[in-house]
């Protein structure tokens, strides 16, 4: 059972607000990332979970913009929670999932933190996935970069999205981003929304990437 008093024991954390549609949101993040950097192999063990992407605000700003809510929403690769904690806060019934145990402690004091009642939080590997039922809205940010997980992926929405439902992904363009949509082609139709987030010296350019159940697989 997770501790709050535990989590604080263990993990050196910062804070980090987010106003999203008028509701204030506060997340904990890891002070410092080294304790969950493998030295041995950094480029494949940096801990991705370990920030706040811009994508997954643009997911979650996304999901607040509807009108309907009190959906079932499945949130792959949750990191730091971001986009289930806010959708829940919008109506969402979330159930957010995370395969890293860091991550999984994270998620977990997170939801403590923004006193969600009604989030359920699971461990899932996309490989070897267990989880009950079909959802009506399957999301995830910055998903797409690992080309080894496009069939699990695959295979995963096809199994946990209900017959009409929807599949948001959001993330940056990346060299990965061309296979990724020429696989799910084959099920998927597919719209792709283009959202530019300007700062003083850049723009970058974050994919809402909707798909939705074309034939059966």
């Amino acid at each position: 059972m997770f501790s709050i008093e535990s989590f604080y024991q263990t993990y050196e954390t910062d804070t980090v607000s987010i106003n999203i549609r008028n509701k204030p949101f506060t997340f904990l993040v890891p002070k410092s990332l080294d304790a969950f950097i493998d030295s041995s192999d950094v480029s494949d063990q940096f801990p991705l979970w370990a920030k706040i992407w811009e994508a997954s605000l643009v997911l979650a700003d996304h999901l607040a913009s509807q009108q309907i809510k009190s959906k079932t929403l499945l949130e792959l690769g949750a990191g730091l929670g971001a986009t289930g904690i806010i959708a829940e806060k919008f109506g969402y019934q979330v159930t957010s999932t995370e395969y890293d145990s860091h991550a999984f402690q994270f998620l977990q004091a997170n939801a403590h933190h923004n006193d969600c009642q009604t989030i359920d939080i699971k461990y899932l590997d996309w490989h070897k996935p267990q989880i009950d039922s079909p959802f009506d809205i399957i999301v995830g940010s910055e998903l797409i970069y690992k080309e080894s997980d496009f069939k699990p992926l695959q295979a995963l929405f096809h199994q946990h999205l209900k017959p009409h439902g929807e599949i948001l992904l959001a993330g940056e363009i990346r060299k990965s981003t061309k296979s990724f949509l020429d696989l799910m082609a084959q099920w998927y139709h597919i719209e792709i929304f283009r959202k530019n987030l300007r700062s003083e010296d850049t723009v970058k350019t974050i994919l809402l990437i909707r798909l939705t159940g074309k034939t059966k697989p």
